[in-house]
């Protein structure tokens, strides 16, 4: 296999992977649910699904594992991927941001609640939000991606609107935690997955 064939094969896996990020963080939940009675997307966390209130505990954790473990070589991809639109830095902080994100998935699912190590290292939650603002710069360049500098535009509007709830600053109307946590992750989750779509397509 020639060097540019290998380099394509890796790009291509790692942003598979990269579309497995957000399926996985919330095919996890959804797999889990059931095993916690009275579960409620609106009112809980994602991660007490993972506690020993559910019957299953282990469901959500392999699966926050799996998505922390799956986000590496992303992040490897979408770095590749990246660097033909976007400079080195901003290619590598990306990839940095997306190892970031991965590293408290695994975390997540090694050390559930309420072990005082789940919630630990919250600095890394700060690439986590600022995911989608990196992507946009590094996409912004390319001509064929007006829809998903709008796509993130609107990611980042949205977590604009979330932060001073997440933060304990404002109150939000009726909006429980659940909803809350889940409105996060449309913003910085799925991101990921959208635009490692669209690059594989371009290949």
């Amino acid at each position: 296999m020639t060097e540019p064939t290998q380099r394509g094969t890796i790009v291509r896996m790692g942003l598979l992977g990269a579309i497995a990020v957000p399926v996985l963080y919330f095919g996890a939940q959804i797999a889990a649910a059931p095993s916690y009675p009275g579960y409620s997307f609106a009112r809980d966390s994602a991660s007490s699904l993972g506690t020993s209130a559910s019957a299953h505990p282990w469901i959500f954790n392999v699966g926050a594992i799996l998505t922390g473990i799956t986000a590496l070589p992303a992040a490897i991809g979408l770095y590749l991927a990246l660097r033909t639109s976007a400079n080195r830095l901003v290619a590598w902080l990306n990839g940095l941001a997306l190892v970031a994100t991965g590293v408290m998935s695994v975390k997540a699912g090694l050390f559930p609640l309420p072990d005082p190590r789940h919630a630990s290292w919250g600095f890394l939650t700060w690439f986590t939000i600022a995911m989608p603002v990196l992507l946009l710069i590094a996409v912004w360049p390319r001509r064929e991606a007006t829809g998903l500098r709008v796509y993130l535009g609107a990611s980042i509007v949205l977590i604009l609107l979330l932060f001073p709830v997440l933060s304990g600053i404002l109150l939000f109307g009726e909006l429980q935690p659940g909803t809350l946590q889940r409105l996060f992750a449309l913003a910085t989750f799925v991101p990921v997955g959208v635009v490692g779509y669209s690059l594989r397509r371009e290949l």
